[in-house]
């Protein structure tokens, strides 16, 4: 609550009629929504534009570009792409007229005549969706360890910042990318292979050595988890990989260190012995 009122979610109501726009922004207000008004689709695509929503409350029907025409919109731009839009219509709900709100990437309809609570109810859920998705992805994108997910033919869907600082390029540029591309075609091969042989949903744990974008060979650990449907059919690999180079170094220093003592020992005719001091 303390969090809404000092940074309340921000919702835009797009509707041709002045009036049903009024009367939506007084049920809203009250509630503690921070509301923009948009008289038509164009006026709603300028706002968004410049304004982060967390929710688009839009009529079906307007003249020119109509609210599911706005919604594809919406959803094809990747400023608006993950904003829930709320489609609200007079049109009678039939099956056919949901299906073409759903495909429009409509995230809920509402039908007119409507309730109050009904409305503020879809509007409540899915406006603190959109506010837990987006601290999700900010936790995501500023991680400090590599976070990406690929499909199951090894091409990248999604990718942070650090993974983008890794390869040196840009985030974007990496997605569709193959992963032999970016690790070789020899670890990406045995990759993709120990995946599709998983029968199990427990992750696969393993530490890879890679030359980053710096040309410095660099030791990282990660955690493989196979993301699969309601019938166990794998869709795709999430993956969090953390740079270990220094503590594997250390390790191998150790281990240099404890081979050359046991050479010394081993081939020194004199005898030796080591004793702990009291």
């Amino acid at each position: 609550m303390n969090e809404q009122l000092e940074n309340p979610p921000v919702i835009l109501v797009v509707n041709d009629d002045q009036v049903a726009l009024e009367l939506l922004k007084d049920l809203l207000e009250p509630e503690g929504y921070k509301v923009f008004m948009a008289q038509g689709a164009q006026p709603a695509l300028e706002i968004v534009s410049t304004v982060r929503m967390d929710l688009i409350l839009c009529d079906v029907v307007m003249p020119g570009m109509n609210g599911m025409e706005l919604c594809r919109a919406l959803k094809n731009s990747p400023k608006t792409a993950d904003v829930p839009v709320l489609l609200v219509s007079a049109i009678r709900k039939e099956e056919a007229a949901l299906l073409e709100g759903f495909a429009s990437g409509a995230d809920d309809y509402l039908e007119i005549p409507f309730r109050q609570e009904a409305l503020l109810v879809k509007v409540a859920r899915l406006a603190e969706r959109h506010r837990v998705e987006k601290r999700y992805r900010d936790l995501v994108e500023h991680a400090a360890d590599i976070i990406y997910t690929r499909d199951m033919d090894g091409r990248i869907t999604s990718i942070n910042e650090a993974g983008a600082r890794f390869f040196g390029r840009p985030a974007f540029d990496l997605i569709g990318k193959s992963l032999s591309s970016l690790v070789g075609e020899e670890a990406a091969r045995r990759d993709i292979a120990e995946i599709r042989k998983l029968k199990s949903f427990e992750p696969v744990r393993f530490i890879h050595s890679l030359t980053n974008a710096f040309g410095e060979l660099r030791y990282l650990e990660g955690i493989i988890t196979v993301e699969r449907d309601a019938q166990g059919q794998s869709l795709g690999v999430r993956g969090v990989v953390r740079d270990v180079t220094d503590r594997t170094r250390a390790e191998l220093a150790l281990q240099k260190q404890n081979q050359e003592y046991r050479i010394l020992f081993e081939s020194n005719p004199c005898p030796m012995y080591l004793c702990a001091e009291r």
